[in-house]
């Protein structure tokens, strides 16, 4: 976007320039919530975009299947009341492995070891579609005046993040300098607990319950002992125990902190215009 563009925008709002642009004095940062002269305004202050990606994906029986994306949208909208900028709207089409099930199936991520397609498993894309999304995603921020963008995933397949990773490094690569940077939203927070880490286990239970306590239903667990299912191996379903909101904050902060430190890099930098 060039200065002449950039003037065109502004001249569009000067009948409101008077006005205020927060009228209720908080500011969002969810950009499909955002009025046009916002948009504008917070681009102008912080050329960054965030791009949260997850999954609808079995998160066991007692989370909800949006998990991935409600941690990498819920830690960019907290991220970005630090660094500025905007979040783009969660993308919810992801990657997985494909491999044969013990019943002799053609099978996708978890659906492998439990040799049946689990209710809620609506994500998967091909490699190259999925790739191509996201190169495309990255330059239509770009195009529209965004100098930086945050590629946020809540899923952790080697594919989608290969994927992130491969995008990222070909956008930096064209711009020719550091415009696109990479997290795994839920990596902070994996070690803080005992028996913490999982699909679905109790550090990524408590992100949900720091962010969304309402959608984590306890009762639909399985009793103690019960194999995974969905798990590449024969361990018993985890015992999440007294997790508290109070435990989901503390991880919901490690994360959103990790974010931040990451994105306040990428912005430190950018080149001067």
């Amino acid at each position: 976007m060039d200065d002449r563009e950039r003037a065109a925008q502004a001249a569009l709002f000067d009948h409101v320039r008077d006005r205020p642009l927060w009228p209720g004095g908080v500011v969002e940062r969810q950009l499909e919530r955002l009025r046009p002269r916002q948009i504008v305004a917070l681009r102008d202050e912080c050329p960054l975009i965030y791009i949260p990606v997850g999954t609808i994906e079995w998160h066991a029986r007692l989370m909800p299947v949006g998990s991935d994306g409600i941690t990498a949208h819920g830690f960019s909208v907290r991220a970005a009341a630090v660094t500025g900028g905007v979040v783009y709207p969660t993308l919810y089409w992801g990657l997985d492995e494909y491999g044969t099930t013990r019943s002799g199936a053609s099978r996708s991520g978890m659906d492998i070891a439990a040799d049946m397609p689990l209710p809620g498993n609506i994500y998967r894309v091909g490699h190259e579609t999925y790739s191509c999304l996201l190169a495309d995603a990255v330059a239509e921020c770009m195009r529209t005046g965004y100098r930086a963008v945050a590629l946020v995933t809540g899923h952790g397949s080697r594919g989608q993040i290969h994927a992130i990773h491969r995008v990222a490094n070909a956008a930096n690569a064209t711009s020719g300098h550091r415009s696109v940077m990479t997290f795994e939203a839920y990596s902070p927070a994996m070690t803080l607990l005992p028996d913490g880490g999982g699909h679905a286990g109790r550090a990524e239970t408590s992100l949900i319950i720091g962010l969304h306590p309402e959608l984590v239903d306890f009762n639909e667990a399985p009793p103690p002992g019960t194999p995974v299912i969905g798990g590449d191996d024969a361990r018993a379903h985890p015992i999440h125990g007294a997790l508290t909101e109070a435990d989901g904050a503390r991880l919901v902060q490690a994360c959103v902190d990790g974010l931040v430190a990451r994105v306040q890099q990428l912005l430190a930098g950018l080149p001067t215009v």
